[in-house]
């Protein structure tokens, strides 16, 4: 029998290598496959994927549903032929769990794996072996974990994978960045600040790429998408660091025109600060006000007694 083939990222495809077709199955037995292969390497009870997956039904009905479930991926992951248990484990207390010693391939398990292995080493440590291994990994998240899939656990699950996503691209930025490799390096920096693009530390980074290339001209650039962003966003300026760093690599005419942009928006902050400090005031004596009004509805409670 082939290989057993499971993507996740993306829409969920279930196929065998000898046979190119992806397998039809409906979105309750590709979620329950899935919340199998994503959690820890033990058998899940069968109450548990109960409430899980059918929490809003009886427990009577919530059992019946996941045999059903499960009835119907065993038939796929085990046609006829294949022995009971070739993929699907069932323990003696009736737990239900993926066998992972079985002839399969996930692109998040390898994913994971890779990205883990990788990520636990320094960067002036780092294998040229495990580098590797983590660009083919990244080039596997074709897409956002179980896209369509809006369960708690799997919006906790796609987010786990996103932040181990963006924390690989940026070991395999600042890894090439050591060796030299400046463009290898910028490629995975976009590609965080596609996802993320209020990362300063990324857009810091990517100044100083293109600094230690020879582009000062688009590492200044760099710094102004990330001034305008973290101002239009979040209405601040950049960290210290990343000022710092601008006044490293900046002709000084082009530190007085961002230090002139700055001062274009301090009379609205001026008047920010002052509007709080009137509202301020005025809770102050609201607060004051109410007061008052309970010593004397006390008084008058206690004159009425």
């Amino acid at each position: 029998m082939s290989t057993l083939r499971i993507s996740l990222f993306g829409d969920v495809r279930i196929e065998y290598e000898s046979w190119p077709q992806a397998v039809n199955v409906t979105h309750a037995v590709q979620a329950l496959l899935a919340y199998l292969l994503l959690q820890p390497h033990r058998p899940q009870p069968r109450d548990v994927l109960a409430d899980v997956f059918w929490s809003n039904r009886s427990q009577e009905r919530a059992h019946s549903c996941l045999n059903t479930a499960l009835w119907r991926l065993r038939r796929v992951l085990e046609p006829e032929g294949t022995p009971a248990g070739t993929y699907l484990l069932a323990t003696s207390s009736g737990d239900i769990g993926f066998n992972w010693e079985s002839d399969y391939w996930s692109d998040v398990t390898t994913f994971e794996q890779a990205a883990q292995r990788a990520l636990t080493q320094s960067i002036e440590h780092a294998r040229l072996e495990d580098v590797w291994n983590l660009e083919v990994a990244v080039s596997l998240y074709t897409g956002e974990l179980l896209e369509g899939f809006y369960d708690d656990w799997a919006l906790r699950e796609r987010e786990r994978m996103r932040h181990l996503y963006l924390n690989s691209l940026a070991y395999l930025m600042r890894f090439y960045q050591r060796q030299g490799l400046h463009e290898k390096g910028l490629e995975n920096g976009r590609k965080i600040l596609n996802i993320d693009p209020l990362r300063e530390e990324i857009h810091r980074d990517m100044m100083q790429l293109y600094f230690e290339s020879g582009r000062r001209t688009l590492a200044i650039q760099q710094y102004e998408i990330c001034c305008e962003l973290l101002d239009t966003e979040l209405g601040i300026i950049p960290m210290d660091e990343t000022q710092a760093l601008f006044a490293k690599i900046a002709p000084e005419s082009d530190r007085l025109r961002s230090m002139s942009a700055d001062t274009k928006t301090l009379p609205l902050v001026q008047h920010a600060l002052q509007q709080l400090h009137v509202t301020l005031r005025n809770l102050e004596k609201a607060h004051e006000q109410l007061l008052q009004l309970t010593k004397s509805i006390e008084n008058l409670s206690g004159r009425a007694e």
